[in-house]
């Protein structure tokens, strides 16, 4: 992938949310392929499109989001988080690491201190795009790519310094 392309389709997913833009034809690629993608094949063109996308977007919501995971990565990777406990409660099957993050207290500063191209502490709503896709409903992604709905799925940089880690435990009751 060109760095021009990157750049289109991280534009194209900033556009979406900020603008309403419809999704272009290599967003919705990238969007499928990210989706189908399990973490061995994720290649560096993601994660470019990813910072990017990082670095320019400030989300509107502020929910609290979760990763779960067999061991807690490094400062700063891109990684996909849920916004439904139940949903990392599933992906874990009760095994590893879970990390919460509440965004509303990682993002209080963030538009008072940073600007566009330098935003360090945000993420990207990924559902918003596959809902936008779902009701305008023009066939902009597979089904495939729509069933991942309800995993509620958010793109953010693991930052422990803002995060809270847990082990996992299983339940006798």
């Amino acid at each position: 992938m060109t760095t021009v392309t990157k750049n289109e389709i991280a534009q194209n997913l900033i556009d979406i949310l900020q603008k309403n833009a419809s999704i272009t034809k290599d967003t919705r690629i990238f969007i499928s392929n990210w989706l189908h993608t399990d973490h061995t094949g994720k290649r560096k063109a993601f994660y470019d499109v990813w910072d990017i996308v990082l670095k320019n977007y400030l989300p509107t919501t502020r929910p609290v989001l979760f990763r779960t995971c067999n061991r807690i990565g490094k400062n700063g990777k891109i990684a996909s988080f849920t916004g439904r406990l139940e949903c990392a409660r599933r992906i874990s099957d009760v095994k590893g690491s879970l990390l919460i993050c509440d965004t509303n207290e990682r993002l209080k500063y963030e538009e008072e201190f940073y600007e566009p191209g330098k935003y360090q502490h945000t993420f990207y709503p990924l559902v918003n795009v596959l809902i936008k896709a779902r009701d305008d409903g023009k066939g902009e992604l597979s089904e495939f790519a729509l069933r991942f709905i309800g995993e509620d799925e958010y793109i953010m940089r693991i930052n422990l310094g803002n995060m809270h880690g847990f082990k996992w435990i299983k339940s006798k009751f």
